[in-house]
């Protein structure tokens, strides 16, 4: 698996300004770290996806 590229770091900062969130320059830069993974993940969100990977349906619960 490769590492998704960042999103840009003014766009990152325009999105937590927007949210409201006041944050240290530390937290921005590990939010920005993570932003392309967090990118991936928010496209999958509304994607239709087979019911078989959802993983409620890993574990068989016996009563």
């Amino acid at each position: 698996m490769s590492t998704p590229e960042p999103m840009n770091r003014a766009e990152v900062e325009i999105c937590l300004k927007r949210a409201g969130l006041t944050l240290s320059p530390e937290q921005i830069d590990d939010i920005h770290r993570v932003s392309g993974y967090v990118r991936e993940y928010l496209a999958q969100l509304g994607s239709d996806r087979p019911m078989a990977v959802e993983p409620a349906l890993t574990f068989k619960v016996t009563p």
